[in-house]
């Protein structure tokens, strides 16, 4: 594997775990006075480890399809419009993840854009 997509994975995988676990940790640092409930930032921080692993593994999986194919973009669109969509909607990451995966296929292998 290319060593530029590692590092791509690597800044997409701390960029998006930074940005989902750290506004929940200071608002839990600043309120920290008001409540002692133990270890609520490893909740938090657990909590933020799925969806930016999976958002981290979509981006490395598809990146070297992207470079290789760049006229298949459409189809990385779709999928990732659904992801967003399915898991907004229902809130089931697993759910979403397999519908945009089966809707990104569809839309590579069927249509000739």
């Amino acid at each position: 594997m290319n060593l530029e997509i590692i590092l791509v994975g690597i800044v997409v995988g701390i960029a998006n775990f930074a940005s989902r676990f750290g506004p929940f940790f200071l608002i839990q640092k600043s309120q920290q006075n008001k409540q002692q409930r133990g270890a609520t930032w490893l909740k938090i921080a657990l909590a933020s480890i799925g969806i930016s692993a999976i958002s981290s593994m979509l981006i490395v999986a598809t990146l070297p399809a992207l470079i290789e194919t760049p006229n298949k973009s459409f189809a990385m669109f779709v999928g990732f419009i659904v992801l967003i969509g399915i898991y907004f909607k229902f809130k089931k990451i697993v759910l979403a993840t397999l519908i945009a995966a089966v809707s990104y296929g569809l839309v590579y292998t069927y249509l000739p854009l």
